[in-house]
């Protein structure tokens, strides 16, 4: 028998917080990016990583691994809280799998959700990771970093994006929602709109290249409510993860 190569995480085990911030609120315009690591598996993930952290107040990072090796890399910014939401352990790299927020400004409340159906035969959870942010004159931004679940039938994904709307279903200022919904379906980006156009969210809209990676289709998108992009740049040179990195300027709409 071939011993465990994964160990999946409890709700209560899966959020870790580690770093600290050094802004009170976050400001205004914002600076965001939005990336699906790939597990941090290709070498030249570390330098990718520090060039886009540059500049941006605000990290929605999904397959981002934590480990003794990569977590050293995380910590040379030091001016950030880091928010993760475990789904699983890699156990022969030792490398913590999830989705991550990373933020200039210490989270008011945070709180993650596992996929109420797992992956097929890996028998994984995808993950939401939810983090509220205090903006000027007292507002709160609500951010939902998201990666949807995947090779499951449409009634599984419509039960994991519904905890989208339970998440956000009391708050009544800005929100942002993004990270890779793993929209490979027609119907499956269908249902993301209408479930963000119920919660008042409008779709940036994000200049790509012609033909997608995954499918034909695009994975990655990033909804606003009370929000407005200045600058939307798709970063076309990254090549450590088959998802590209997604930078938006954001203002107060």
């Amino acid at each position: 028998m071939f011993p465990p190569t994964r160990q999946s995480y409890s709700a209560d085990e899966s959020l870790v917080a580690m770093g600290s911030a050094d802004l009170e609120r976050l400001p205004m315009p914002l600076d965001v990016l939005i990336w699906n690591m790939a597990k941090c598996r290709a070498d030249d993930w570390q330098a990718d990583f520090l060039e886009l952290v540059h500049g941006h107040q605000l990290l929605l990072l999904q397959e981002a691994g934590l480990s003794p090796v990569n977590l050293e890399i995380f910590d040379q910014h030091e001016s950030f809280e880091w928010q993760l939401a475990r789904s699983f352990r890699m156990l022969r790299k030792r490398l913590d799998t999830g989705v991550k927020t990373g933020s200039r400004c210490a989270a008011t409340a945070s709180f993650c959700w596992h996929s109420p159906d797992a992956e097929p035969f890996v028998r994984t959870r995808k993950m939401l990771l939810q983090t509220v942010y205090p903006l000027e004159h007292g507002e709160q931004l609500m951010v939902l970093n998201a990666h949807a679940i995947n090779f499951v039938r449409m009634t599984g994904f419509r039960r994991h994006l519904d905890q989208f709307a339970e998440a956000a279903h009391e708050h009544g200022g800005p929100l942002l929602l993004g990270g890779d919904f793993n929209t490979w379906r027609p119907a499956r980006m269908r249902y993301l709109v209408d479930l963000s156009t119920e919660l008042g969210m409008q779709e940036i809209d994000i200049p790509r290249p012609r033909r997608a990676r995954h499918l034909g289709q695009h994975l990655d998108h990033l909804f606003v409510r009370g929000l407005q992009p200045s600058r939307v740049q798709l970063c076309a040179a990254i090549q450590s993860s088959d998802h590209l990195p997604i930078s938006v300027r954001l203002e107060r709409a």
